[in-house]
């Protein structure tokens, strides 16, 4: 957990995090925890009532509000919101620079944290039902294909190009999720930089999607070709 860590601090953005435009920006809370000696990653599934992506599987967080002072912020104040997991319970260990995604024309930030081992299993999660359907972790290696789950990849058209992007079929006890878009993408990357190993599939950061920074890219070239 600590190499985990220490990889994601190495591509973090250094403080102060405070937003610097007034550009459409939102932050997620990756919360990661050691259970039996395996980093799991949280994630939520959307309710079906919300109006958009409804019942897509996403990291807790959104959309920054006028009284947010940080990205950080951000990320705390919609995961208390979400799931009641209090900010007194993790510990924020990075931020990633953020990436802008082309198709929400929207700057989104990933503040990585982490809680004491095991408490996924018995921490109190109570989702907001107007906001989260569901709760649930996986260990974050399964987004390299180490666990070999169902890979899919659906091809996306762009003015210029077409890329894939790639689906993780999921499994926590008993439940069937999604994992797609820009979450799995967010996943595969912090798995490969977190973990320092490339996945089991072709891969590559789909710039006609997203921007992410210099920093991030260089890293996970890196990991990708073997450097």
């Amino acid at each position: 957990m600590e190499t985990i860590v220490k990889n994601l601090s190495d591509v973090s953005a250094q403080p102060p995090y405070e937003y610097d435009s007034e550009d459409r920006s939102a932050a997620v809370l990756v919360v990661l925890c050691e259970i039996g000696g395996v980093c799991h990653v949280l994630l939520n599934k959307r309710s079906e009532s919300l109006r958009r992506h409804p019942g897509q599987v996403c990291f807790p967080g959104g959309m920054r509000e006028e009284t947010d002072c940080s990205v950080v912020e951000t990320a705390l104040r919609e995961c208390e919101e979400e799931i009641q997991l209090q900010r007194d319970v993790v510990k924020v260990t990075s931020v990633l620079p953020s990436l802008k995604v082309y198709q929400k024309t929207l700057y989104l930030t990933p503040v990585i944290c982490t809680v004491p081992p095991n408490t996924f299993t018995t921490y109190n999660f109570t989702p907001n039902p107007s906001e989260v359907a569901d709760i649930f972790h996986v260990p974050l290696s399964t987004f390299l294909s180490d666990t070999e789950p169902p890979l899919k990849s659906h091809s996306v058209e762009h003015p210029y190009s077409s890329f894939d992007l790639h689906h993780f079929n999921v499994e926590f006890e008993g439940r069937e999720f999604d994992v797609q878009g820009i979450t799995a993408h967010l996943c595969v990357v912090i798995a490969a930089i977190g973990l320092g190993r490339r996945p089991k599939f072709e891969y590559r950061l789909p710039s006609e999607y997203c921007v992410v920074s210099d920093e991030i890219r260089g890293r996970v070239d890196r990991i990708l070709h073997g450097l």
